[in-house]
């Protein structure tokens, strides 16, 4: 289907422009504490893939990464010309910071990290839309605590 003169090539371009996958999380720690759920557990299990060993108790760890806070909003975006809700614009934000034992000041000062997503609104079916909102919500997760771990690996570098 495909011929060797555009599969060849596009192998090559990729190759070339450094493209890579990006693999285990490495974040440049031995070991770290991070309690909590939601994002939390999000971050732990994407570090269980890595080498950096997630501990039970703050002790143990190398740092501590702390979720001050986190919150879920939902708020409506576009109305209809009829005025009825036609958007809504999810929002999660995560508040934290990456503290060191025996350190006065954290390596990473509380810092937000947010993630929006639009999502359309059907009156005629409501439970659909609210698992298409709950699913929504895992993704931004994903990525927030994706981002988190990218600011961990900075500040370990910087700092250890």
């Amino acid at each position: 289907m495909w011929s060797s003169r555009v599969v060849i090539p596009a192998l090559l371009l990729l190759a070339s422009c450094g493209f890579q996958l990006r693999g285990d999380p490495a974040v440049g720690l031995k070991t770290i504490f991070v309690p909590g759920g939601g994002v939390a557990q999000e971050i732990r299990r994407t570090l269980s893939a890595g080498p950096t060993r997630v501990v039970n108790a703050a002790k143990d760890a190398e740092v501590h990464l702390r979720i001050v806070s986190e919150s879920r909003e939902k708020q409506v975006h576009t109305i209809t010309g009829q005025g009825r809700v036609f958007e809504f614009e999810l929002r999660l934000a995560v508040r934290y910071e990456l503290v060191a034992p025996g350190r006065e000041v954290p390596l990473i000062p509380s810092t937000e990290a947010t993630s929006r997503r639009i999502i359309t609104y059907n009156e005629a079916a409501p439970s659909a839309k609210e698992v298409e909102e709950q699913i929504l919500f895992k993704d931004m997760q994903v990525e927030v605590a994706e981002r988190i771990l990218r600011q961990v690996a900075v500040a370990a570098r910087r700092e250890m």
